[in-house]
C-alpha cells in the first residue's frame, strides 16, 4: 500500500508538469490559429416567439376584450370584423383635400397572430389588407385636380406704364403617383392623419396662345394715339400669329434700306471693299446718302440720277415679290435736286391709299408691316436655301449671299426701339426708322433658347398744334413695349 501511494503521487507530479508545459512552450510547434479555427462557436440565441393558443387576459382589440379567444374563435369574430373608413388630411402642392380611404379589410390570419401573442393587458391594432387599386383611383383622382389647379394660360404681368406688358408661363405640376401610392398605404398602415405627396414640375411650359398674343397687342395698341401696324411670324412653325393693321400704309422711312441692301445684293454679283463699306454705313448708321449711293450702285452709276433709276429697279422687284403698297419713287434727300432743278415728274402715291386706318403717309416712301415683313422673310428664307428671291435671281443671289444680308442687319446700330424691349443675349437682324410722326422697327429675332421669328412694329400719330412731332422717346417706349410683348410670347418669363 505504501508503494501504491507513492506512485500514485509521482505519476500525478508528472502530470502537473505536462499541463505547464502547455501553458509555455510544450506546444509551441501548433498554430493558434488552427486551434481557434477548429474551435466550434456556440450559436446565437434566437428569442423564441410564443404564440400562446388562447389571448391573454385583458388584451383588447380597438377596445373590445378579446381575451381567451383560441384561433377558430377569432377567425370567426375577425371574419365580420369591419374596420372603419381612414380620413387623411392631403397636401398634394397647390392642392390640400381631405381624402376618405374605405376600402380597408382586416387581415384575420395576421392579426389573430398578433392577438396571441400579446402580453396581457395590452391594446392591439388590427393588421390591414389595403386595397391597393383604391388608393391608386384615389390618386389618379388628385393628380387630376392638381394639373386642373396648376396648368392654365399664359399670365399677363403688367408694369407701371401701359407699354410695360408680358406674358408669365404657367408651368404646369402633377403627382407622383407611383411614390405617393407607398406613402399613402404606409399612412393608411400606421393610422397616420396627414400627409403631403412629392409633386413633380411637369417639364413643358404652357406658353402664351396666338389668341391671347393677339388680345393683348389689341390691348396694347388701344393706348396709343395714333395707328398701330403689328405683323409677328412664327419663322419655326412657319405661322403668322399675330397682325394689327398689317395692310395699313405708312411711310417707308428708313426700313426701306433693307429692300435697298437686297436690291444691290440681287442686280450686282460681287462688291469690293468700298461698297460694303457704303452697305454698313447704310444698315448700321442708317446714313441717307449710303442708301442712294447703293441704289445708285444697283443699276451700275454713281450719280443721283442713277440713283432715281435703282429706285424703279427696285419698285419691279417688289412688283415681283407680289408687293402691292411699297414702293420708292424717290432716293432720299432728293427732292430739291430732282424735282426742283431736273425737273423730274416723279409718281407719287395717292393721299388715302390702302385699307383703314389710314396714316399720312410720304407719297414717295411706302410700305405696310405686312410687305416689308416679307422682305424680311424672303431674304432670311433665301439664307436657308429656299424661298422666292433663289428663284427671281438664280445668277446673283445664294444661301450665302443672303446670310451676308442676315450678318450685316444683326450689326445694327440702333438699340432705343425694338431693343430696349429685349432681353441681354438676344439676336436681331433688323432695321428701324423714323420721321416726323412714325417710328418703325422690323427684324428678325432669334431668342437665347434658339427660337426664331419676325415682328414689324410700326406707331403713327398725327402731327397737331398741340404735339407737334412725335418724339424719339415717346415713340421709342412704344416700339420697345410692344417688343417686349411679343418676344414673351416666344419666351415667356418663368
Amino acid at each position: 500500500m505504501k508503494y501504491s501511494f507513492l506512485w500514485r503521487l509521482l505519476l500525478l507530479l508528472l502530470a502537473t508538469s505536462v499541463i505547464v508545459g502547455c501553458g509555455s512552450s510544450g506546444l509551441a510547434d501548433v498554430d493558434q490559429s488552427e486551434l481557434n479555427q477548429s474551435t466550434p462557436q456556440a450559436p446565437t440565441a434566437i428569442p423564441t416567439v410564443v404564440i400562446n393558443e388562447r389571448v391573454a387576459d385583458g388584451v383588447t382589440l380597438n377596445s373590445f376584450n378579446m381575451a381567451g379567444l383560441n384561433r377558430d374563435q377569432l377567425r370567426e369574430i375577425l371574419i365580420t370584423y369591419t374596420l372603419p373608413s381612414r380620413v387623411i388630411e392631403i397636401d398634394a402642392g397647390a392642392l390640400q383635400e381631405r381624402v376618405v380611404f374605405k376600402g380597408l379589410k382586416i387581415d384575420e390570419e395576421a392579426t389573430s397572430d398578433r392577438l396571441l401573442r400579446a402580453e396581457p393587458n395590452s391594446q392591439i391594432e388590427p393588421v390591414m389588407r389595403i386595397d391597393a387599386n383604391e388608393v391608386r383611383s384615389q390618386l389618379i383622382l388628385l393628380n387630376d385636380k392638381v394639373r386642373t389647379l396648376t396648368t392654365g394660360p399664359a399670365t399677363i404681368v403688367a408694369g407701371d406704364t401701359a407699354y410695360v406688358r408680358q406674358f408669365r408661363a404657367i408651368q404646369g405640376q402633377s403627382i407622383d403617383v407611383d411614390a405617393a401610392e407607398l406613402l399613402v398605404i404606409d399612412a393608411l398602415d400606421g393610422n397616420q392623419k396627414a400627409l403631403e405627396l412629392p409633386i413633380i414640375t411637369d417639364p413643358e411650359r404652357v406658353n402664351p396662345t396666338a389668341e391671347q398674343l393677339q388680345l393683348a397687342v389689341n390691348e396694347m395698341a388701344a393706348s396709343w394715339p395714333g395707328v398701330v401696324g403689328i405683323y409677328v411670324y412664327d419663322i419655326d412653325n412657319d405661322q403668322v400669329v399675330a397682325t394689327l393693321n398689317e395692310m395699313s400704309v405708312f411711310s417707308g422711312a428708313s426700313v426701306m434700306k433693307v429692300a435697298i441692301l437686297l436690291n444691290a445684293y440681287a442686280n450686282v454679283a460681287s462688291f469690293d471693299d468700298e461698297v460694303k463699306e457704303w452697305m454698313r454705313q447704310m444698315i448700321v448708321v442708317s446714313d441717307n446718302i449710303a442708301a442712294n449711293r447703293m441704289l445708285a450702285i444697283s443699276v451700275g452709276g454713281l450719280s443721283t440720277e442713277d440713283a432715281y433709276r435703282g429706285t424703279q429697279v427696285m419698285n419691279e422687284m417688289f412688283k415681283k415679290l407680289g408687293l402691292q403698297f411699297t414702293y420708292q419713287n424717290l432716293p432720299y434727300e432728293a427732292r430739291d435736286y430732282l424735282i426742283g432743278l431736273l425737273n423730274y415728274d416723279i409718281a407719287r402715291g395717292p393721299k388715302i391709299e390702302g385699307p383703314p386706318p389710314h396714316t399720312d403717309a410720304d407719297p414717295m416712301l411706302r410700305t405696310t408691316p405686312a410687305e416689308m415683313s416679307k422682305v424680311f422673310l424672303e431674304i432670311y428664307r433665301c439664307s436657308q436655301g429656299s424661298g422666292a428671291l433663289l428663284e427671281l435671281y438664280p445668277e446673283t443671289l445664294t444661301a450665302e449671299r443672303c446670310g451676308e444680308m442676315i450678318t450685316l442687319m444683326k450689326r445694327n446700330g440702333d438699340f432705343t426701339r425694338m431693343m430696349s424691349g429685349l432681353p441681354e443675349g438676344t439676336v436681331a437682324a433688323r432695321k428701324s426708322g423714323w420721321i416726323e410722326d412714325m417710328q418703325a422697327d422690323v427684324g428678325i429675332v432669334t431668342t437665347p433658347s434658339g427660337r426664331n421669328f419676325l415682328m414689324a412694329i410700326y406707331v403713327y400719330r398725327p402731327i397737331t398744334a398741340e404735339v407737334g412731332n412725335l418724339p424719339d422717346e415717346v415713340a421709342a417706349e412704344a416700339i420697345g413695349g410692344f417688343a417686349r410683348l411679343i418676344y414673351s410670347a416666344f419666351e415667356p418669363l418663368e
